[in-house]
């Protein structure tokens, strides 16, 4: 990496000694996202190593870009974003369902190919039931 990207805190997973993390405040967007609050600053010029639900897929934003909330890892700081609400307002808050994120602008965005909300969704959904 060479500059700032800004990743999700869980995602960090290792980096050269010439790369600076620090934690930054995610605003009301993030908590609306479900996704946290915290967004690491990380910075430098070095490896990155990032860690992940599922594989990492990089994408080359050259205007506007959407994706699912449930699915950002990272992006570079060259891009904007705002979370927008997609279908029912009471689907939104109880669930946090239905939020994308559009990024706007030139840069990287890093997104995986699972969702952990969906994933533990799915798998709580198996497990048996209290009588």
């Amino acid at each position: 990496m060479n500059g700032v990207v800004y990743a999700q805190s869980g995602a960090f997973l290792a980096s050269t000694p010439d790369v600076e993390i620090d934690a930054k405040w995610g605003e009301a967007r993030g908590f609306f996202a479900g996704e946290g609050l915290i967004l690491l600053k990380i910075r430098g010029s070095g490896d990155l190593f990032l860690s992940s639900f599922g594989g990492i897929v990089e994408v080359d934003v050259k205007d506007r870009f959407v994706v699912d909330t449930g699915h950002i890892v990272a992006f570079e700081d060259s891009l904007d974003f705002s979370v927008k609400r997609v279908g029912g307002l009471k689907t939104t808050l109880l669930s946090g369902k239905g939020l994308v994120a559009e990024f706007r602008g030139e840069g990287r965005l890093w997104i995986q190919t699972r969702s952990i909300s969906d994933f533990v969704g799915w798998f709580s959904s198996l497990m048996p039931k209290k009588s």
